[in-house]
């Protein structure tokens, strides 16, 4: 009895253990910020339904080639978040997003508002507020992108469903049709 009580507990340890590990990966690392932190977290869900765009629109915001912010994604294993956040420092600091990206991942533990007090954006100051103001509107951009291609997506069905309808009208009008008969086949 001593036995299974001790392996249903070390089961249920080891079960709640790993529930943790995979929540504090999914978790975009903090900026000591608990809105801005929500905003990053946004941007990370949203950017999911549309990467590319994503890029793109970080590309175009802050005036960054596509390709540097792709490649630093991808060599340091950012997600959509860390890579908002870098892109962004990057744009503030004259530096490659790539060089942000590195030295982010060389102390991840500290996190992002520790990032950029190093680069001298203090929080409180005007320039974390505007960062954390953009964050906002970024976040609130994409889900509306992300709105709206889901709305086309549903025209394009609709209109699919109506073209297939009217493709099984005209067979079933064809002269030679066996009406029901097909229908019942």
């Amino acid at each position: 009895m001593k036995k299974i009580l001790s392996i249903l507990t070390c089961l249920i340890f080891l079960a709640l253990l790993v529930q943790c590990l995979s929540f504090a990966q999914e978790e975009t690392p903090k900026t000591g910020d608990k809105k801005f932190d929500t905003y990053l977290k946004r941007i990370n869900e949203e950017a999911k339904g549309d990467p590319e765009g994503f890029i793109r629109r970080l590309s175009e915001r802050h005036n960054l080639p596509e390709q540097e912010i792709r490649e630093a994604k991808e060599k340091h294993g950012l997600d959509f978040g860390e890579t908002y956040m870098a892109t962004v420092l990057a744009r503030r600091s004259n530096r490659k997003v790539g060089e942000i990206a590195a030295e982010y991942k060389q102390n991840q533990g500290q996190g992002w508002g520790v990032m950029a007090q190093r680069m001298g954006i203090k929080p409180g100051s005007p320039a974390f507020k505007e960062m954390k103001a953009e964050a906002k509107g970024h976040a609130n951009y994409m889900k509306a992108m992300n709105k709206n291609r889901n709305k086309e997506l549903e025209r394009e069905r609709a209109k699919e469903k109506e073209r297939e309808k009217e493709k099984a009208r005209k067979i079933k009008d064809e002269p030679g049709s066996k009406g029901k008969q097909d229908r019942i086949r």
